[in-house]
């Protein structure tokens, strides 16, 4: 009896297609006829700058400041900082359809880009199970029933990791779908609480009521704070970017688009508290309480969206940085680091883990830095066809492997944490990390690279520098 094949023509042709969708063009430039409209790219980043951290930011921006035209001008200093990064990681993405990962192999070479590969896989998918952990933790404080927390942990990260196995189409269609309703009840929140800020010394009683921090703060550190709550995102923008069309007006209207929106959501989050005089750490029951703004469900559900359009986005990123390092298709990938990053939230052990985080996000500043110099300041961002050609042989570019480590050490130092150098203007990491990785990259290319023109060309295919005789020579 003759059985019928498996898949026919049409219907093999038609699975090879999907499977080419799920691997969401993880190793090469997304296609020109693939490319999205700035609406839906505008979108996609709304829905992970819509994040419940954004919210508590506002909340200590508003405390710390005690002032609403303060608290705007510390909005609009940061906010300006994230637009400009943005613009330009995102217009390197969209002009090469390359992921962040894959343009760093451009700079850092073939194998240094592995290094950085990992460590951003990392830091997303450490913070991919913190969040889903997290995500936990308010479904069992709003749900009556006694559910585990290690089931609930494990589904919410199942459940979390979906949008981001299907690609680029998941995270636009779940912003789509949560974004409105998220906007509508967080700012129907603020409206529904009044804008009648409590006096100056009442705020400052509430601030020193509140524990373990005491955030009374500068307008250069509250503008640092702002800033520092997106800066990974910012730098890693080309993940997102690279469905974009290269057109910079388009790519600077969706960064500066999806960031005026978070510095509203921070706002909101600033009159919570200038009208409460509640601390950051209260938010679930400044939105939920019917002492407060009495949301209920609504509010839940809007933490909990919030939560996931951005988490979403995390596993995304720390996807097509472990696809460079791990020979899988990404739609494999993505659901094997889901599943581990699922595990992993269910054991509860990541949520231990803050300060490992903390040094990972540290670690991701100075590779926008070393980026945006590298295809700006050295290279034309126009000629990036010509700078692959260019440098596909290198293996190690040593100027940009050492510039990347000592500003992640930089980096470390200047981020409040007991060995403070405060000899930055914005004392937050992730900042400081990307002007010392930038300066440094600069410095190391014009005295080592730019003073040595005859040895230039070798040194660009082999990734060796000169020796030092002959610099020395020079």
């Amino acid at each position: 009896m003759d059985r019928k094949p498996f898949l026919d023509g049409a219907e093999e042709s038609d699975f090879s297609t999907r499977l080419e969708a799920l691997e969401d063009f993880s190793l090469r430039p997304v296609p020109a006829d693939k490319r999205k409209t700035w609406v839906d790219i505008t979108m996609v980043w709304v829905g992970v700058a819509v994040v419940l951290s954004a919210m508590l930011r506002g909340m200590m921006v508003g405390l710390g400041l005690g002032s609403p035209g303060r608290v705007l001008l510390a909005y609009g200093l940061g906010e300006f900082i994230l637009i400009v990064l943005m613009s330009m990681t995102g217009y390197l993405g969209a002009r090469t359809g390359l992921s962040t990962p894959l343009l760093a192999s451009l700079t850092f070479g073939s194998h240094g880009s592995g290094i950085i590969s990992f460590l951003l896989g990392i830091a997303f998918l450490g913070w991919f199970a913190v969040q889903a952990g997290l995500f936990a933790e308010a479904i069992m404080s709003y749900s009556p029933l006694p559910w585990p927390k290690a089931s609930v942990s494990l589904s919410a990260g199942l459940l979390m990791m979906v949008p981001a196995v299907v690609g680029f189409r998941g995270l636009k269609a779940l912003s789509w779908v949560a974004v409105p309703p998220m906007l509508a009840v967080f700012f129907y929140a603020a409206a529904k609480i009044g804008f009648h800020f409590l006096p100056r010394e009442e705020l400052m009683a509430s601030v020193l009521r509140s524990q373990p921090s005491l955030y009374q703060l500068s307008l250069g550190e509250a503008a640092s704070l702002v800033a520092g709550g997106f800066i990974v995102g910012a730098v890693t923008a080309a993940d997102i970017f690279r469905y974009a069309r290269p057109r910079l007006k388009e790519i600077a209207l969706a960064a500066g688009t999806a960031m005026i929106v978070s510095a509203l959501i921070q706002l909101v989050g600033s009159v919570l508290a200038l009208t409460t005089g509640l601390p950051h750490d209260q938010l679930p029951r400044v939105l939920i309480s019917p002492e407060f703004a009495g949301l209920g469900i609504f509010g839940f559900l809007a933490i909990a969206l919030a939560q996931w359009t951005t988490n979403d986005s995390n596993l995304y990123s720390s996807v097509l940085a472990f696809n460079k390092l791990l020979p899988f298709r990404r739609w494999k990938l993505a659901v094997g680091l889901g599943v581990f990053a699922s595990a992993l939230a269910a054991a509860g052990i990541l949520t231990r883990l803050s300060l490992f985080l903390s040094i990972l996000a540290v670690a991701c500043g100075p590779v926008g830095g070393i980026l945006v110099v590298d295809h700006y300041f050295i290279h034309n961002p126009l000629d990036s066809s010509k700078l692959a050609s260019t440098r596909k042989k290198m293996k190690f570019n040593w100027i940009a492997l050492t510039a990347y480590f000592l500003a992640t050490i930089v980096g470390w130092l200047t981020s409040g944490h007991p060995w403070r150098l405060p000899i930055f203007p914005f004392s937050v990491f992730a900042f400081n990390g990307i002007l010392a990785g930038g300066i440094l990259y600069w410095l190391g290319w014009l005295f080592l690279v730019q003073e040595n023109k005859p040895k230039r060309k070798y040194w660009l295919e082999s990734g060796e520098l000169p020796p030092l005789r002959e610099r020395k020579r020079k």
